[in-house]
């Protein structure tokens, strides 16, 4: 079966592409010459502290390194909010919000764009107020929030159509296109190609025009509108390659080699294809490799050249980002079982037909001498060829076993490196802590340092047990909850009943943490005055779910204390509890405190 299109990273780095060009309205170049003369400025000493945040936010945003441009934007608000400057303040956050979204960090990059997006607003600065709202459908798309992302790039659509000083209109309804096409409406987002298109024969803008081109060229191919679709991708490359953006050019060549393997025209197909990876290669572009790879997988795949897919997906999986990836192991496991079909299915024909050839020989020279002596020897033939066939598969299978051995042993070693890095941000906190002794923010890093702690215990677990995935929860939630009455020094002892299941890690990481929120918020405040304190945790396997209880005899809480909004412990564990599609079937706090959890197991 033919592929289908570009993978949903593919998809989502492209996007990327277009919300750059969005970032970058106001400067399309930035250079190491303009950041040396921002860093002479800022050292004059008579400099207001206004000019001096100026300078800082713009050293933020053209500093390439990603933990100046955090630190310089921090001091740039600090500053800002020195000398009570609200604008100033905005464009700080602004800028906290780029480097927020860079580092992955989305819920902070969503709250420094909206209180930037706040100010604006208060000031009637539209302009930047729609920037803001660009920034904000950039966030949603981290998150495959396309509906918000197409909401905020319409509201910032509206400004730019009756304020436009800057030229950002064009660029904002490039990206609305995008949006349109990730959401799978294709016919909105040709709309909007098309638009920019026209627009651009007044802007003459070889970047804008490509994109158009060649995001239309993709829809199109979407739509199977293949003619049309060559003809818009083959121009956009065009343009891209004396610009040298490797990276957008490869993708519209792997569009182009997708559609000419829909076509069935093969040789096309694979030139553009390889022409693609090559391309990515040279410029050490390893996600489009990655995906490159993988078309050219399941191309080689789809023509039974075996060699050459083993070949491709061996370089995609190195570039996997997970170790872990099971599907991707499958699937080159599966071209190696094809591999090997194919050539043993050539040999059995081959002893098939050589036996075809003893039946008919015998048959016609009949039982003479001559007849044995001929079969004897062409069975001798067959005998070495079947075991010829049997070594070959013997030191295939030992290859995979090394392989298969190589692979636990690389996981095995992650778990270790994780587990021993966790285990040092903990001993950090914990030295931090100390440092600040009867500090409010004291409680805050113990509280962070438990739950790095119960991190740290899931990849110990899989260390130990050597498994690749699993954790036996008894073991694990027993040591958990151990670990910290011994952290805060209780003196009785928790009642446990767990069963004796394992659960993926990906199950395993919120599980621990909900249970050190529920058991640190109990230890830390439900005995105050309680003669004899006692907590049980209960945790069994119903069908295809985890029902978890957890109880106290403590003060237990108050219904007004319960449906606190701002309490950041109830928001992780409710936070957690739906990363895991469970709910709280129970919360009663009478007579002291009791959750009963239910979260899905598989």
């Amino acid at each position: 079966m033919v592929y289908k299109g570009l993978t949903i990273n593919f998809i989502r780095v492209f996007l990327l592409c277009c919300f750059f060009l969005l970032a970058i309205a106001n400067s399309f170049s930035q250079n190491s010459s303009k950041l040396e003369g921002l860093r002479k400025s800022l050292k004059q000493n008579n400099i207001s502290k206004e000019e001096k945040s100026r300078i800082l936010s713009s050293m933020s945003y053209n500093h390439a390194d990603i933990d100046s441009s955090q630190i310089f934007a921090k001091q740039a608000l600090k500053i800002a909010k020195q000398i009570n400057n609200p604008f100033l303040q905005a464009v700080a956050w602004e800028e906290i919000g780029h480097v927020e979204r860079r580092l992955g960090n989305n819920p902070n990059s969503l709250r420094a764009s909206l209180k930037a997006l706040r100010i604006y607003d208060s000031l009637g600065l539209k302009e930047r107020k729609a920037a803001s709202y660009g920034q904000l459908a950039s966030n949603s798309i981290s998150d495959e929030d396309y509906k918000s992302a197409i909401k905020y790039l319409k509201s910032a659509e509206n400004i730019y159509s009756v304020s436009d000083e800057k030229g950002n209109l064009i660029l904002n309804l490039l990206n609305l296109g995008e949006v349109y096409r990730l959401a799978g409406k294709l016919d909105s987002a040709s709309i909007y190609f098309r638009e920019t298109l026209e627009r651009n024969k007044i802007l003459k803008n070889d970047i804008v025009q490509s994109y158009s081109l060649g995001n239309l060229g993709m829809v199109l191919s979407a739509q199977n509108n293949l003619g049309q679709a060559k003809e818009d991708l083959i121009e956009a490359i065009e343009i891209l390659e004396p610009l040298g953006d490797a990276y957008s050019t490869s993708v519209y060549i792997a569009e182009l080699g997708d559609i000419y393997w829909r076509e069935s025209k093969w040789d096309f197909a694979e030139a553009k294809l390889l022409e693609a990876y090559n391309m990515s290669n040279e410029a050490g572009l390893k996600e489009q490799i990655r995906d490159v790879s993988r078309m050219l997988t399941d191309f080689y795949k789809e023509r039974k050249h075996y060699d050459k897919a083993i070949q491709y997906l061996e370089i995609n999986r190195t570039y996997q980002d997970s170790l872990v990836n099971k599907a991707s192991i499958q699937k080159i496991e599966q071209i190696k079982a094809n591999h090997e079909i194919g050539k043993r299915e050539t040999e059995i024909g081959l002893l098939n037909t050589i036996n075809a050839n003893q039946r008919n020989q015998m048959i016609i020279l009949g039982i003479g001498v001559l007849l044995i002596s001929l079969l004897a020897y062409m069975l001798f033939r067959s005998n070495k060829a079947i075991k010829k066939v049997s070594q070959h598969v013997a030191s295939q299978n030992k290859i995979i076993e090394k392989r298969e051995q190589e692979k636990a042993l690389l996981l095995k070693e992650l778990n270790h490196r994780v587990k021993n890095n966790l285990q040092m941000i903990s001993s950090l906190l914990s030295l931090q802590s100390h440092e600040l002794s009867g500090h409010p923010a004291q409680e805050a890093l113990l509280t962070g340092k438990n739950r790095v702690e119960a991190l740290s215990l899931v990849h110990r677990k899989l260390y130990q047990e050597g498994s690749e995935t699993k954790v036996a929860l008894k073991d694990y939630v027993e040591e958990l909850v151990l670990g910290l009455f011994y952290g805060y020094d209780v003196a009785f002892q928790p009642e446990l009943d767990i069963d004796n299941s394992s659960i993926s890690i990906d199950k395993a990481i919120p599980m621990a943490l909900i249970i050190n929120e529920i058991v640190v918020n109990a230890l830390k405040y439900a005995y105050k005055d309680v003669e004899v304190p006692a907590l049980k945790i209960q945790l069994r396997e119903v069908k295809d779910t985890l029902e978890m209880d957890i109880s106290d005899n403590g003060i237990g809480f108050t219904k007004e204390e319960g449906d606190k909004k701002n309490s950041f412990g109830l928001k992780l564990i409710t936070s957690l509890i739906e990363q895991l599609d469970g709910k709280i079937k129970k919360l009663e706090s009478q007579q002291g405190t009791h959750w009963k959890i239910i979260v899905k197991s598989a």
